[in-house]
């Protein structure tokens, strides 16, 4: 939490005020912690249930799993 502040305030853009500090350089967002915030993307969550849905080595009930959340992701695209 306190790296993401730290972003915040490094990235933000200052007011028009005199006494404020200009802007830092930017630094490149750290995916990790979007990541974290947002959660994975429908898109590679759905990948990843296929993938594991196909997957012969896992056993039935990790694969129906597999299966059920790829339909409520599906589900959940649609609303």
């Amino acid at each position: 939490m306190q790296s993401l502040l730290r972003w915040s305030i490094e990235n933000s853009t200052p007011q028009q005020d005199g006494d404020r500090q200009p802007a830092t350089q930017q630094q490149k967002l750290d995916t990790e912690i979007i990541d974290m915030i947002l959660g994975r993307s429908d898109a590679e969550q759905m990948k990843e249930d296929v993938d594991a849905a196909s997957d012969r080595s896992k056993s039935e009930d990790e694969r129906l799993a597999a299966l059920d959340h790829l339909e409520m992701v599906g589900v959940e695209r649609l609303d």
